[in-house]
């Protein structure tokens, strides 16, 4: 089987310098591709501005572009998680129209890294055993892995980026209370709100600093919440954004509405610590059997069974 392979790359480090360097021109490959296409949507973009237009375009927001741009490279990525991909790149310096080009560019490198990786971890068993086409089976399989990890990755981290954000809400709409009863309208106190949590629990306060900034600019206080409400994606957070939408469409009083809400999203929560609760002794039964009872019986039934086996023993 190792006569597949040339002779040059039968050392480890030849074969690790080998797929690194194929990885490196595949992600750098796709990162030149999406760069030029980019920068020709950008030209395009442009040109459709100086052109005289006839109809008039509906307003573009920050978010708008962003989704817009998502939706171009982020294909098969939800909002939350295309939102997620800008974030965590951002953080190191990117852009967020680049930022679909370098998560492609990673997600090649990772294919060819562990594609290099599953080659060197079953080379050995390859030659061992006379299975046909180990190697390129071994190598597919690990790029496909190392393509698919990140995606997982992403989603993984969105989820659990909006699950935070729904846990600590009621919090914040403690604070809310507390400021528009103060005086303060609700952009004012959204901003009061980011700066206390800011610590304490940043992707909420990121989320409603993104709320806030919407409705500085929005000309819709409703359109503003509803792109929080799209962002998380969370039952909870929708709830919250549909009541507040309703108060201020309707005149309601603002801290009356808060106070609704926190109530019921507190009672939520109470609600599933009591379905989890009640959950436990159906869950503890199996552990209780594999793990406990065979030591219960060992403690009681451990000396008869000794003494049983001395008196045998004897005659």
């Amino acid at each position: 089987m190792m006569s597949i392979l040339p002779d040059a790359f039968a050392s480890t480090p030849v074969l690790l310098a080998f797929f690194g360097a194929v990885a490196l021109v595949v992600s750098g490959g796709t990162l030149i591709a999406s760069g030029v296409r980019i920068g020709h949507e950008a030209v395009t973009r442009r040109v459709d501005m100086v052109k005289p237009q006839a109809v008039i375009k509906p307003k573009v927001t920050p978010y708008s572009i962003e989704k817009r741009v998502a939706g171009s490279h982020g294909k098969g990525f939800s909002e939350r998680e295309e939102l997620e991909i800008i974030r965590r790149l951002s953080k190191l310096g990117i852009l967020a129209a680049q930022a679909f080009s370098y998560f492609g560019a990673g997600r090649a490198l990772a294919a060819g890294v562990f594609g290099g990786l599953v080659l060197l971890v079953a080379r050995d068993v390859a030659a061992l055993s006379n299975v046909p086409f180990a190697m390129p089976l071994a190598i597919v399989f690990g790029a496909i892995v190392g393509w698919l990890l990140p995606p997982m990755f992403i989603k993984a981290s969105a989820s659990r980026r909006a699950k935070a954000v729904g846990a600590s809400m009621p919090e914040a709409l403690d604070l809310l209370v507390i400021c528009v009863d103060a005086g303060l309208s609700l952009e004012n106190a959204l901003t009061r709100v980011v700066t206390e949590l800011g610590q304490s629990r940043p992707a909420l306060a990121d989320e409603l600093a993104m709320t806030s900034a919407d409705l500085q600019i929005l000309p819709s206080r409703e359109e503003a919440l509803m792109r929080m409400a799209d962002r998380v994606d969370v039952p909870s957070i929708r709830s919250v954004v549909s009541t507040l939408a309703q108060t201020l469409r309707y005149g309601t009083p603002l801290a009356q509405a808060l106070r609704v809400i926190a109530a019921e999203m507190r009672d939520e929560a109470l609600i599933k610590l009591e379905e989890r609760a009640n959950q436990l002794p159906a869950l503890l039964t199996v552990p209780m059997m594999l793990f406990i009872m065979p030591t219960i019986f060992l403690v009681v039934g451990g000396p008869a069974a000794l003494q049983l086996i001395d008196i045998l023993g004897q005659r």
